[in-house]
């Protein structure tokens, strides 16, 4: 060995940078104690992981795992160039913890040998200065990442992170909207053409900004300004979307009111005549807004039967994705048109307006319950797993019973219902009507076996029914 090999062999071995040294097939020949001790182990460890498939994992920033062909030393093999300064993260297989690396790599050749040489110096308290996490977690606007591939698809994109204020805003958890498509908070309403801009756009993987009418996990509408942008990896490839949202209901509401008000300033200087046909015309649009808008009955503050269908398409469709069942039903109160031709309309509503309450009061916030006629009320559940659902109805129809006794306001009217419900085991989100016709055409069969009581049909046709 020649006196600049010891020479250079006593530095590296006294060197503070870790410095690794691989022959031209990979392999590596030498480790310094520096390299060693960061990687906490020998180099004969060092050369057995590397030669096992799995021995190493390495992710980029954006927490991708490397394939073996992206490591530093692969690089330089293959391309014969030099890395600078490339960041990488080392996978603790033990705990997980990630160790960032800044490495630089250079092909080194003499005599018709090849060697890599790789230096490493450990970053990892300088990137966990401060997280961009806890910032994007913590943001007053609400941001979505989805996947970039196979946007076409009836899923797809798939959503893979959401912060905390979209959670706040939709009342969806994070556990239901990971996996789940952006689609899951659109509605009937929904604009279709900006809907089909932002489908144009992430197929071209451009940014792309629209206002759209998305809707909460209640139903609630509400206005949202969306910046949809691709993110990138560091080859340049796109890889996901990002979506940072506000909520502009309040400023798109304030915007129509000055509207409004400026056409009718307007008017007035105009024409008084001209300004009260206007007006008219003004208040016949409010009122078909207002229609379309409208999703709780007024007299019991309950979902109206258009809001109900909109659950009922939503919990169909959100049990057939998942493999869970649904139980549809509907219940209506017994003798209601003798109730009102006894004791008045007004203790009528009063009737309606307790039974309402006290399906609400029943019911669980993912449930879907509306007001669908004049006495006749419909809800739908999803059930994960199975379930008894002739105890379900049965706590239901017990629990209206006790109305009489809990309210002076009935006078000690005996207030029941009758309940017919569908237990589907399989759900078929085509079938949605012919669901809800099965159970109408069960409860019709309670009134006729005398009332307060449940009937319910299973998917396989069998039929279980309760008496009062």
């Amino acid at each position: 060995m020649s006196i600049e090999n010891v020479n250079l062999i006593n530095l590296l071995e006294h060197a503070s940078i870790c410095v690794v040294i691989h022959s031209w097939d990979s392999q590596i020949v030498y480790v310094n104690p520096a390299a060693a001790k960061l990687f906490k182990t020998s180099l004969d460890e060092l050369q057995r992981r590397h030669q096992s498939i799995d021995g190493w994992e390495f992710i980029d920033r954006q927490n991708r795992r490397l394939n073996p062909d992206e490591y530093p030393v692969n690089k330089v093999i293959s391309l014969n160039v030099s890395i600078t300064d490339e960041v990488i993260g080392l996978v603790d297989d033990t705990t997980g913890e990630v160790c960032w690396l800044s490495v630089s790599a250079y092909p080194e050749k003499s005599n018709g040998t090849g060697f890599v040489v790789v230096y490493f110096t450990e970053i990892t308290k300088k990137i966990a200065d401060f997280s961009f996490l806890d910032i994007v977690q913590s943001a007053q606007d609400m941001i979505i990442v989805t996947e970039a591939e196979s946007v076409n698809g009836p899923l797809s994109p798939q959503i893979i992170y959401v912060n905390d204020a979209i959670c706040k805003l939709t009342g969806y958890s994070r556990e239901e909207l990971i996996g789940e498509t952006p689609r899951i908070f659109q509605g009937s309403l929904t604009d279709k053409e900006a809907t089909t801009r932002i489908h144009s756009a992430l197929t071209e993987k451009k940014p792309v900004t629209e206002t759209l009418l998305n809707y909460t996990k209640k139903g609630t509408p509400y206005w949202v300004e969306m910046s949809i942008f691709p993110l990138k990896n560091q080859f340049g490839e796109v890889t996901h979307f990002a979506s940072v949202e506000r909520d502009v209901s309040a400023v798109k509401f304030h915007a129509e009111q000055l509207n409004t008000r400026n056409s009718e300033l307007k008017d007035i200087r105009e024409n008084l005549e001209k300004l009260v046909s206007q007006r008219t015309r003004d208040l016949r649009n409010v009122n078909v807004k207002l229609e379309k808008l409208a999703y709780f009955d007024p007299l019991t503050d309950i979902p109206n039967r258009r809001a109900f269908e909109e659950a009922l398409d939503k919990s169909t469709h959100f049990a057939h994705r998942h493999g869970y069942s649904l139980l549809i039903g509907i219940a209506d109160v017994d003798h209601f048109k003798k109730l009102n031709d006894t004791f008045g309309h007004a203790f009528g509503d009063d009737v309606l307006v307790a039974v309402a309450k006290s399906m609400k009061q029943f019911f669980r916030q993912e449930d879907g319950i509306g007001r669908v006629g004049g006495e006749e009320f419909a809800f739908c559940m999803v059930l994960p797993g199975s379930h008894e659902a002739i105890d379900i109805l049965e706590r239901l129809r017990k629990r209206v019973e006790l109305i009489s006794s809990s309210l002076p306001a009935l006078k000690g009217y005996d207030v029941t219902i009758s309940i017919g419900a569908y237990y589907v085991s399989e759900v078929n989100p085509s079938e949605t009507k012919e669901m809800v016709s099965i159970a109408d055409e069960a409860l019709y069969r309670a009134k006729r076996e005398g009332r307060n009581r449940v009937s319910l049909v299973r998917q396989d046709k069998t039929e279980f029914n309760s008496v009062s």
